[in-house]
């Protein structure tokens, strides 16, 4: 191997490599990287590493534009090959810029897009639950149909002249209250059950079963299967006879079903995208911190105590990464959980909200810049730090995050007052401000709801929680929180808190 060119970076042993020139030559590459390619055979230096990795034909621009550092890596993901025409293996390739070439680094991630396969596996075993659901909706429908039925017959005009014990033991009524009264008494929406079909049951034709609301004698509301049909009298005389069953408990379980199929939908969606969101979130500093302590345990005790502290630094900041994800998923735990609770304390806001913009300020850099404004009337305003820091520190991310080209980032803040009906309530109205990409139309409607990006957001990083987290927030504060956007132009929030107990 040529030491002078891998001598330029370090590669972890984790990852294989090989090193190309602007025409895609093999200059370099670490040792059995001839198993992974499409054809062995083509693999070696000096080849077209186009031959053995079919994967880069038609990339010859992006190669170009990274080697004049016009681009600072590219990757491939998902790559599957056949190791000895019988093991599937998968490999991420990443192509940066190594010095005057380029390097393309492969990490084997078989391991994880196998344990990805088993999750989603488990997500749609998950679909047979749903699927034993609707069984058991069938099954209520048989035992409710085994139920004795009701039998009503009635005069042409409604009047009752024959009735069965289920259809007193159903109403509540003793046989002679039920003789001679109207069944417009019973059945609320009768004429809706004899609607356009008076011709067809004169005609000795019957109306199949149909849902109509009843009433018992004490006032309970029913919905009752009604089938109708018409019989002659020895007199001649048409009787209706109406047969139903109630069905008000099975309507009730439909609509329980219908509850629990969507909310286990839901629940399987959630699975998915929270897979999806955490494989991708931690792998990243997870990469990062492997690649920091295996550069530390090979070349720490030859660096200088700056370069030590760089990658000691790179650690730190993808353990706090990972931390502030976790932060968020218990966060939305708890507030599902009903265990977030408003507990209020007399702050300063305006120092709160200083101190809030220094941090973020220091962590954004000189490309932004963070405007505060207060009105001076916040030095002592009974609120919840916490849930504070919360929603604050969520909006001001996402301004800074969604600003990529930076610009002035506005927060303000300032009591006001809203006419209730108590009377005057003092609030705090909060704005924070960017001039960043905007939020697509498209997008609004779902900003809050878990693990929603907007479409534009390309790769930026993020989880999609920050706004859900703000928003649960904001609601269990009692408050409103609401946005204006413009695409190309910024976003703008508006959050108004009311101000809990005495000052």
């Amino acid at each position: 191997m040529n030491q002078t060119l891998r001598s330029e970076i370090f590669i972890p042993s984790h990852l294989k490599y090989f090193i190309l020139d602007g025409e895609f030559k093999i200059l370099d590459y670490s040792e059995n990287l001839e198993s992974f390619s499409e054809i062995p055979q083509e693999f070696g230096l000096g080849k077209d590493a186009r031959l053995s990795f079919p994967e880069l034909i038609g990339l010859e621009k992006i190669l170009l534009e990274i080697l004049q550092g016009k681009r600072n890596q590219f990757k491939f993901q998902g790559i599957s090959r056949t190791l000895n025409n019988e093991n599937l293996v998968y490999l991420d390739l990443i192509f940066e810029k190594m010095g005057s070439h380029a390097i393309a680094l492969i990490e084997d991630i078989t391991a994880m897009m196998n344990l990805n396969q088993t999750l989603f596996q488990q997500v749609n075993e998950n679909g047979l639950v749903i699927a034993e659901l609707t069984t058991n909706k069938d099954y209520i429908n048989k035992i409710i149909s085994s139920m004795g039925n009701v039998l009503f017959v009635t005069t042409r005009s409604g009047k009752i002249k024959t009735v069965n014990q289920a259809a007193k033991q159903l109403f509540q009524y003793r046989e002679e209250e039920l003789i001679g009264l109207s069944i417009a008494e019973i059945i609320s929406d009768r004429e809706e059950l004899l609607a356009g079909d008076r011709q067809k049951l004169l005609a000795g034709e019957a109306i199949e079963e149909i849902e109509v609301k009843c009433r018992t004698k004490q006032g309970r509301n029913l919905i009752v299967g009604f089938s109708c049909s018409v019989i002659q009298t020895e007199k001649k005389i048409p009787a209706f006879i109406y047969i139903g069953r109630d069905i008000t408990e099975q309507k009730r379980a439909e609509a329980e079903i219908e509850k629990a199929l969507v909310k286990e939908k839901e629940l399987n969606d959630l699975k998915s995208r929270f897979i999806s969101m955490t494989s991708h979130e931690f792998r990243n500093p997870l990469s990062s911190i492997l690649m920091s302590v295996e550069l530390l345990e090979n070349f720490g005790d030859r660096w200088p105590e700056e370069k030590k502290s760089k990658h000691l630094k790179r650690i730190k900041q993808s353990t706090d990464t990972m931390t502030r994800l976790l932060e968020d998923i218990l966060t939305i735990g708890r507030a599902e959980a009903g265990k977030l609770e408003v507990k209020p304390i007399k702050l300063n806001l305006e120092e709160f909200c200083r101190e809030l913009v220094e941090e973020f300020q220091l962590t954004a850099g000189e490309k932004y810049q963070i405007q505060l404004q207060c009105s001076t009337d916040l030095d002592s305003i009974p609120m919840d730090e916490k849930l504070l820091r919360h929603i604050f520190s969520n909006l001001l991310s996402n301004a800074i995050k969604y600003s990529p080209d930076g610009g002035i980032i506005d927060f303000t803040a300032m009591k006001i007052a809203s006419t209730g009906t108590n009377g005057e309530r003092e609030k705090v109205k909060f704005t924070v401000r960017d001039r960043g990409i905007g939020i697509p139309p498209q997008d609004r409607s779902r900003l809050f709801e878990h693990f929603h990006r907007a479409k534009n957001v390309q790769d930026i990083a993020g989880t999609g929680l920050g706004l859900s987290i703000v928003k649960k927030a904001v609601d269990l504060y009692e408050g409103i929180i609401s946005f204006t956007s413009e695409i190309g132009v910024g976003t703008t929030f508006h959050v108004v808190l009311p101000i809990i107990g005495d000052r």
